[in-house]
């Protein structure tokens, strides 16, 4: 006898509307903005969450207030140095070093790759870069990208360098050199340390050249261009760090292997292994006038409450008071939650369903919170990931919800070629973890999952369930993002019944998890959520 514990239900969002085109004799990871109109009055947004990566700065600053609009900052020399030794506001940003003989905290452990053999082959570093920002002024490469002193036991760590790697037998679209940018990063960060620290990894294939406005990333002697990588190019990296990650990381590889420890010296030890997907990249220019309403709504709600300050890269300035005389492309690339979800929505109503780039991909970063499941991950160790090609999604485990859980992610329908985007999904999340979520008992946990579509049809898709050495791994491959639903049921074994010659020892009763119900509204639409901490779904507000 079986007994059905929980299903994951996924749900991919596919909406219609307006695109851009792009330039045929370039690669799709050297296209950067679509080209801005030349006259005031438009919006614009780019959904490529790699530019967190391009932009790799040093700095350590104590804010005044938690209010962006009215607050002002002041950086530090040093997080020992006051502001910054007692501020509980403190902001940071580093790139993180390879490690070596003088750099044993907070460092790139190793970079591996795998060859045409399925073997893994360790990188062989070529040299560190300094990054530079030519297009940035006097003023902000002063606040932006100066030298400090960290502390690592307060969770702040020295400034690093990213750097360039070779790997024996092992090239890309055009060379065989590979730039890594891990870089941590916080915001708000209290003065013991004990708010998490954001972990965000990139690999990018890359050549040299001193000009080019294509360029991805600059260093102080050169900038790098980006290709796309081989098909099915493999990567593993190993960081160590003494600041606190949250357990649950989110990114852009397939069939992610993941493992964590904690070292003698108290740093925790992360390695995540997996392979490069290809990642739509929804961008779009509209006139303020001609965008949704709910979306101009919201941005222009945004710009007042923000000081009359856009978020983004202006293309004409105009009168900072007036949307109508500037042109901003926001590209911040928030779409990793429910609001921001539903912003990038109403975006793909402008895009016509077709994808700006379609980029060939290798990163992955940590979360801030971890939600309704925070008790079971607990502060220590990494306790799951959830990886995917789609352009926005939710990056936190599944939420809870009517004895499911849901998953959501959108994209175009097309990628840049006008193809249908092939998706991919991946969810690995510790044993002992969905033990605790789930009530589990030490038994083995069954899965089946089905991909099913809002016409009913079930088409085909590769599907993979499995439990190993103490994580849980559910794949879904080769699905279309026209709105169908992935299901996960976990199922397992009851206990054995004694028999009558035995005297079984009566079993400690561990309380179940306390859940509790919320109302949820939706205009007239009434919706009730149960769980351990109950979230209200997507465009739902709690009653």
């Amino acid at each position: 006898m079986k007994k059905i514990i929980a299903s994951l239900a996924i749900t991919l969002i596919f909406i219609g509307g307006t695109s851009f085109g792009n330039a045929a004799d370039l690669p799709d990871e050297q296209l950067g903005n679509p080209p801005a109109p030349t006259s005031a009055g438009y919006s614009g947004v780019n959904y490529d969450d790699q530019q967190t990566l391009k932009r790799s700065f040093s700095y350590l600053e104590s804010w005044n207030s938690a209010n962006y609009a009215q607050s002002g900052s002041t950086p530090c020399a040093s997080a020992d140095e006051e502001p910054c030794a007692s501020s509980n506001l403190i902001f940071f940003e580093t790139p993180v070093s390879p490690c070596s003989s003088s750099i044993n905290d907070d460092c790139l452990v190793s970079l591996e790759a795998k060859n045409d053999a399925g073997q893994w082959v360790s990188g062989s570093l070529v040299e560190t870069v300094t990054p530079s920002f030519p297009t940035m002024g006097t003023e902000a490469l002063k606040k932006y990208f100066h030298p400090y002193k960290g502390n690592p036991s307060r969770g702040i760590p020295n400034p690093g360098s990213p750097s360039i790697w070779k790997f024996p037998g092992i090239s890309h679209a055009n060379g065989d050199e590979f730039l890594i940018v891990p870089k941590f990063n916080a915001e708000m960060l209290d003065n013991k340390g004990q708010k998490p620290i954001f972990l965000d990894v990139g690999i990018f294939p890359i050549t040299r050249t001193q000009n080019n406005s294509n360029c991805f990333f600059y260093s102080s002697k050169e900038c790098f261009l980006r290709w796309p990588f081989k098909a099915e190019s493999s990567f593993r990296v190993v960081i160590k760090t003494h600041s606190h990650l949250v357990g649950w990381f989110h990114g852009r590889i397939s069939g992610p292997e993941i493992s964590t420890q904690v070292l003698s010296d108290g740093q925790t030890q992360v390695s995540i292994a997996g392979t490069v997907v290809q990642v739509p990249i929804l961008a779009a220019w509209a006139k303020n006038t001609e965008l949704p309403k709910d979306l101009n709504d919201a941005i222009q709600k945004e710009f007042e409450d923000r000081g009359n300050q856009f978020a983004g890269t202006a293309s004409i300035g105009g009168n900072t008071k007036d949307r109508a005389l500037q042109t901003v492309m926001d590209d911040r690339n928030m779409a990793f939650d429910q609001n921001t979800m539903w912003r990038y929505i109403q975006w793909l109503k402008v895009a016509n369903d077709k994808a700006y780039a379609t980029n060939s991909t290798w990163s992955f970063r940590s979360m801030k919170e971890t939600g309704q499941f925070s008790d079971c991950i607990g502060t220590k160790g990494l306790s799951g990931m959830v990886t995917t090609n789609s352009n926005a999604y939710l990056a936190g485990p599944p939420n809870f919800e009517d004895g499911s859980l849901t998953y959501k992610v959108a994209s175009p329908h097309f990628n840049s070629k006008g193809e249908v985007q092939v998706g991919t999904y991946d969810l690995a999340i510790r044993s002992d973890v969905a033990r605790c979520i789930y009530n589990f008992s030490k038994a083995p946990i069954q899965a089946t999952l089905s991909i099913v579509y809002d016409t009913g049809e079930a088409r085909t898709a590769t599907t993979v369930v499995s439990e190993r050495d103490g994580w849980l791994h559910l794949s879904a491959k080769n699905f279309t993002y026209s709105n169908p639903t992935i299901k996960v049921k976990l199922t397992q074994e009851a206990a054995p019944a004694a028999t009558p010659k035995e005297t079984p020892t009566p079993a400690a009763t561990l309380p179940a998890p306390a859940k509790s119900t919320i109302t949820c509204v939706k205009g007239k639409t009434i919706k009730k959520v149960t769980g351990l901490k109950p979230a209200c779904p997507l465009g739902y507000k709690k009653k």
